[in-house]
């Protein structure tokens, strides 16, 4: 347990030492009351409803990836950190979605109660972006949608979304 401990710590040290204005960042986050949400495999709709499997072509998952949302007044913030080593040098637009929304709503860039921005991945596959917006009336929660555009379809080629919606 003790070997454990030392190299959690090491790992942290490392971390904070190659990556000092990101760890700040996570720090302050988490102090304000932070949450850490998962990124997975899992499409779903703009209501926050898991697209079936069935309806979705089978697709590999790549990367790993997660972010932490807060708030900071009358902003939702979520600093998106995604790991796709297979393939550096990617583009993927980083998506903040606020809810409740209804089913028959859009969530893509430009639509209300979103923000999008891009994230291109290093050459190791590893990318941090920044999304944030304003809380709208009535917005009880969000969540990160991450995507990787297809040229030959409307689905996207990869994608990523948060484990559960993130209370603001």
């Amino acid at each position: 347990m003790d070997t454990l401990t030392r190299l959690g710590t090491c790992a942290a040290a490392i971390t904070a030492v190659l990556f000092p204005a990101a760890t700040i960042e996570i720090v302050n986050a988490t102090a304000e009351g932070g949450t850490t949400v998962v990124l997975d495999g899992a499409l779903r709709r703009c209501d926050f409803s898991r697209v079936t499997e069935a309806a979705v072509v089978p697709r590999v998952g790549l990367g790993t990836g997660s972010a932490l949302i807060h708030t900071a007044g009358s902003r939702a913030i979520a600093e998106v950190h995604l790991v796709d080593a297979p393939d550096p040098g990617t583009h993927f637009d980083v998506g903040l979605i606020q809810e409740p929304r209804p089913s028959s709503a859009t969530c893509g860039p430009g639509d209300p109660g979103t923000a999008f921005t891009g994230m291109d991945t290093d050459a190791a596959g590893s990318g941090t972006v920044t999304v944030q917006d304003a809380i709208r009336p009535g917005t009880t929660g969000v969540w990160v949608i991450i995507e990787r555009p297809n040229a030959h379809s409307q689905n996207p080629a990869e994608f990523y979304t948060s484990e559960f919606l993130a209370p603001v």
